[in-house]
Protein backbone atom coordinates (compact mmCIF):
# COMPACT_ATOMS: atom_id res chain seq x y z
CA UNK A 1 0.00 0.00 0.00
CA UNK A 2 1.50 3.39 -0.94
CA UNK A 3 2.37 5.88 1.76
CA UNK A 4 -0.12 8.74 1.84
CA UNK A 5 1.53 12.01 2.78
CA UNK A 6 -0.43 14.70 4.54
CA UNK A 7 0.28 18.40 4.52
CA UNK A 8 1.12 18.17 8.22
CA UNK A 9 3.78 15.54 7.50
CA UNK A 10 5.17 17.64 4.67
CA UNK A 11 5.42 20.64 6.98
CA UNK A 12 7.03 18.56 9.73
CA UNK A 13 9.55 17.16 7.26
CA UNK A 14 10.35 20.63 5.94
CA UNK A 15 10.75 22.01 9.47
CA UNK A 16 13.02 19.13 10.52
CA UNK A 17 15.26 19.56 7.47
CA UNK A 18 15.38 23.33 8.08
CA UNK A 19 16.47 22.81 11.71
CA UNK A 20 19.16 20.35 10.62
CA UNK A 21 20.42 22.63 7.85
CA UNK A 22 20.48 25.58 10.25
CA UNK A 23 22.41 23.54 12.83
CA UNK A 24 25.06 22.59 10.30
CA UNK A 25 25.19 26.23 9.13
CA UNK A 26 25.91 27.28 12.73
CA UNK A 27 28.66 24.66 12.86
CA UNK A 28 30.06 26.02 9.60
CA UNK A 29 30.12 29.56 10.99
CA UNK A 30 31.72 28.41 14.25
CA UNK A 31 34.50 26.44 12.56
CA UNK A 32 35.09 29.14 9.96
CA UNK A 33 35.46 31.71 12.75
CA UNK A 34 37.92 29.41 14.55
CA UNK A 35 39.87 28.95 11.33
CA UNK A 36 40.06 32.71 10.75
CA UNK A 37 40.91 33.65 14.36
CA UNK A 38 43.02 30.69 15.49
CA UNK A 39 44.27 29.18 12.26
CA UNK A 40 44.46 25.47 11.56
CA UNK A 41 45.36 24.69 15.18
CA UNK A 42 42.39 25.23 17.48
CA UNK A 43 44.22 24.15 20.65
CA UNK A 44 48.04 23.96 20.81
CA UNK A 45 47.85 21.20 23.41
CA UNK A 46 45.41 19.04 21.45
CA UNK A 47 46.68 16.15 19.32
CA UNK A 48 47.24 16.93 15.64
CA UNK A 49 44.46 14.55 14.56
CA UNK A 50 41.99 16.41 16.77
CA UNK A 51 42.90 19.81 15.31
CA UNK A 52 42.67 18.32 11.81
CA UNK A 53 39.21 16.98 12.64
CA UNK A 54 37.96 20.35 13.89
CA UNK A 55 39.34 22.08 10.81
CA UNK A 56 37.71 19.49 8.54
CA UNK A 57 34.31 20.44 9.99
CA UNK A 58 34.70 23.80 8.24
CA UNK A 59 34.10 21.86 5.02
CA UNK A 60 32.03 18.88 6.23
CA UNK A 61 29.30 20.89 7.99
CA UNK A 62 28.25 22.86 4.87
CA UNK A 63 28.46 19.66 2.82
CA UNK A 64 26.02 17.94 5.19
CA UNK A 65 23.69 20.93 5.04
CA UNK A 66 23.76 21.02 1.25
CA UNK A 67 23.27 17.27 0.91
CA UNK A 68 20.06 17.44 2.95
CA UNK A 69 18.52 19.21 -0.04
CA UNK A 70 20.24 17.27 -2.83
CA UNK A 71 20.38 13.72 -1.50
CA UNK A 72 18.56 13.56 1.81
CA UNK A 73 19.86 10.14 2.84
CA UNK A 74 23.46 11.14 2.10
CA UNK A 75 22.97 14.34 4.12
CA UNK A 76 21.45 12.45 7.03
CA UNK A 77 24.23 9.86 6.97
CA UNK A 78 27.01 12.46 6.87
CA UNK A 79 25.21 14.51 9.52
CA UNK A 80 24.94 11.51 11.82
CA UNK A 81 28.64 10.71 11.37
CA UNK A 82 29.58 14.33 12.06
CA UNK A 83 27.47 14.63 15.20
CA UNK A 84 28.48 11.26 16.66
CA UNK A 85 32.16 12.00 16.13
CA UNK A 86 31.85 15.64 17.19
CA UNK A 87 30.21 14.88 20.53
CA UNK A 88 32.62 11.99 21.17
CA UNK A 89 35.77 13.95 20.29
CA UNK A 90 34.69 17.11 22.11
CA UNK A 91 33.75 15.07 25.19
CA UNK A 92 37.21 13.48 25.16
CA UNK A 93 38.81 16.91 24.67
CA UNK A 94 36.89 18.37 27.63
CA UNK A 95 36.85 15.49 30.09
CA UNK A 96 39.82 13.37 28.99
CA UNK A 97 42.37 16.01 27.94
CA UNK A 98 40.85 18.83 30.01
CA UNK A 99 41.01 21.27 27.10
CA UNK A 100 39.01 24.50 27.50
CA UNK A 101 36.07 23.30 25.40
CA UNK A 102 32.91 25.22 26.31
CA UNK A 103 30.53 22.95 28.21
CA UNK A 104 27.50 24.78 26.78
CA UNK A 105 28.79 24.13 23.25
CA UNK A 106 29.16 20.41 23.95
CA UNK A 107 25.67 20.31 25.46
CA UNK A 108 24.27 22.10 22.39
CA UNK A 109 25.99 19.60 20.11
CA UNK A 110 24.59 16.68 22.10
CA UNK A 111 21.09 18.20 21.95
CA UNK A 112 21.38 18.77 18.20
CA UNK A 113 22.70 15.21 17.74
CA UNK A 114 19.73 13.92 19.73
CA UNK A 115 17.35 15.87 17.51
CA UNK A 116 19.02 14.35 14.44
CA UNK A 117 18.66 10.86 15.92
CA UNK A 118 15.03 11.61 16.69
CA UNK A 119 14.07 12.66 13.16
CA UNK A 120 16.36 10.51 11.03
CA UNK A 121 13.93 7.59 10.84
CA UNK A 122 11.02 9.87 9.93
CA UNK A 123 13.00 11.59 7.19
CA UNK A 124 14.73 8.45 5.91
CA UNK A 125 11.78 6.08 5.83
CA UNK A 126 9.08 8.25 4.38
CA UNK A 127 10.99 10.56 2.11
CA UNK A 128 14.04 9.07 0.47
CA UNK A 129 16.32 11.12 -1.76
CA UNK A 130 14.83 14.32 -3.10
Amino acid sequence: MPVVRTHSEDHARTAAVAVLAAGFAIGTATHTLQLVTRGWVVFDTAPTWMNAYWTSLTFLDPLASMLLFISRRAGLTLGLLIMASNVTINSYALYGLELPVAVWALQSQALFGGFLLGVIGFLWRRWPDV
